[in-house]
């Protein structure tokens, strides 16, 4: 059952207040930002910010301080109680659910670190399905191809590119992105071996549609080797 806090009546008008806040800041959002000028949309992510820090401070005296997930804190780059920390949408809705329920921003375990994985595609160079082994780590991944290893960042950016650069493999531009999107989706909410290798096959099975569909005959013939 979700341990809901007990707000105090000042508690419950702040609450108030930054939910008005919180939705308006949504609201510009979903406008492509022309709901309001940069100005007028700074001045209320400012206000958004100081009564988040305010409803946050007056929880952590009344001894219930708000917990976030780590990777929040992490992508702010400051203290739970810094008032920077408040100025985007995304922990306001952090501390929003920690009123509703204490466990709600509960960190998963990361049960894939030091997992090997398996990155299968097609190469029409050579004609076959190439495999590269990767590793999760503590910082990125590892990328093992036949005897050589390399170590990388979340992004796996560049060795894979290098890798695939090499084999004359054609590939999505955003690769990278969806590599480093994995990572972090792995650690926060826990993704087991399974799951982490099922995003991998797609991965894979995205780069075999890009070298199968690359133009090759005619005036592009001789481009890729």
């Amino acid at each position: 059952m979700p341990k809901k806090l007990k707000l105090t009546e000042f508690q419950t008008k702040l609450k108030s207040e930054l939910e008005i806040l919180h939705n308006q800041i949504w609201q510009y959002i979903e406008s492509d930002q022309k709901l309001l000028s940069g100005d007028d949309a700074s001045r209320l992510y400012d206000e958004m910010a100081r009564k988040a820090h305010e409803l946050h401070m007056s929880l952590k005296d009344s001894g219930h301080e708000p917990k976030h997930h780590k990777y929040m804190i992490e992508n702010r780059g400051c203290t739970p109680d810094d008032v920077r920390v408040y100025r985007h949408v995304h922990p306001v809705q952090d501390l929003l659910a920690f009123i509703d329920d204490v466990h709600a921003n509960d960190d998963h375990k990361d049960k894939t670190i030091g997992k090997t994985f398996t990155l299968k595609f097609f190469t029409k160079r050579w004609q076959y399905i190439e495999h590269y082994k990767i590793t999760r780590t503590e910082k990125g991944w590892d990328i093992r191809v036949i005897s050589d290893s390399y170590s990388s960042n979340k992004s796996i950016s560049p060795e894979l590119n290098h890798l695939l650069d090499n084999d004359g493999v054609c590939y999505p531009k955003d690769i990278n992105l969806f590599f480093e999107w994995l990572w972090d989706k792995a650690a926060e909410e826990g993704l087991t071996k399974a799951k982490v290798q099922a995003a991998i096959n797609k991965i894979g099975k995205w780069i075999s549609e890009c070298e199968k569909n690359a133009l090759r005959e005619g005036v592009f013939e001789g481009l890729i080797e």
